[in-house]
């Protein structure tokens, strides 16, 4: 496939300024993005509002899409729809759910430790099992603002309420943060369920080329909701890993080797991370 990633997107990478360290600034990554031919992507930080970030971005480059959020860590205060409004106020157009803070990401990380102590870390739901008050208050200003809303590294089981709910408000852009990672897994059920109310399935070449989960899982995964309900990512940025473009690469090049077609990689990097944003 000729200039494979021409027009192409990165919807999660990493950059630096950053609380751990990064493998490119923000400036590299919009000139990496511009050097590939690719149109852009979305730079994400767990604990910082990378809006003004990405509006700097896009002045300097034009040419590319470059877009920006905030993820309801700690530092944002937890579920916090005041941070929501203000991050869309100030053209943000992202928010994930918790992420490094989440309580189902802390278990899956201290599954073998059952002395840890999760009790600083975040959940959506209350102790009745039912989704927090401040959640819906965050679904109903993503509504507001049209705002692509991310289940960031709440999993399944927490993720899949917020998705239905998030429907029935009104949010139209709708995503579940690599679905396939083992620490916020969402089943093909799961996945199906949600895509029928609307959400897209995100998928990141760091849980393959880290060896977390096999192509075979993430073929898998993506036959069973349909090439146009999916697209690829890196969530790359670690010191260790890649470059978005060469990962972006990698991942596109590797399906094709399994079988994928090149209409179909061009829905997976090209029309369907457009749509998040139309």
């Amino acid at each position: 496939m000729e200039d494979i990633l021409k027009g192409a997107y990165d919807m999660h990478i990493h950059t630096s300024p950053d609380v751990s360290p990064r493998k490119s600034t923000d400036l590299e990554i919009a000139e990496e993005w511009k050097t590939a031919g690719m149109k852009g992507g979305v730079v994400k930080c767990h604990f910082a509002d990378t809006t003004g970030r990405a509006a700097i971005l896009s002045a300097l480059y034009p040419d590319l899409k470059i877009y920006g959020g905030l993820v309801l860590n700690r530092q944002a205060g937890g579920i916090n729809p005041d941070a929501v409004e203000r991050m869309a106020q100030a053209s943000g157009k992202y928010v994930w759910f918790p992420t490094m803070d989440s309580l189902a990401y802390r278990k899956f990380h201290f599954r073998n430790d059952p002395s840890a102590d999760l009790s600083p870390y975040l959940s959506v739901m209350g102790e009745d099992g039912k989704l927090l008050p401040a959640v819906h208050d965050v679904l109903d200003i993503a509504a507001k603002y049209d705002l692509v809303v991310g289940t960031g590294h709440i999993g399944g089981q927490e993720g899949v309420p917020v998705v239905l709910e998030a429907a029935k408000r009104g949010v139209k852009r709708l995503v579940l943060t690599h679905a396939e990672n083992p620490a916020t897994s969402f089943s093909i059920e799961d996945q199906k369920l949600c895509v029928k109310a609307g959400a897209m399935v995100e998928h990141s070449f760091f849980t393959v080329y880290h060896n977390r989960v096999s192509w075979e899982l993430v073929i898998e995964q993506i036959r069973a909701v349909g090439t146009d309900n999916t697209y690829l990512v890196t969530d790359f940025g670690q010191l260790n890993s890649p470059g978005s473009a060469d990962g972006l690469r990698m991942f596109a090049e590797g399906l094709l080797e399994r079988g994928f077609s090149e209409k179909e990689i061009d829905k997976l990097i090209r029309r369907n991370p457009e749509r998040l944003f139309l």
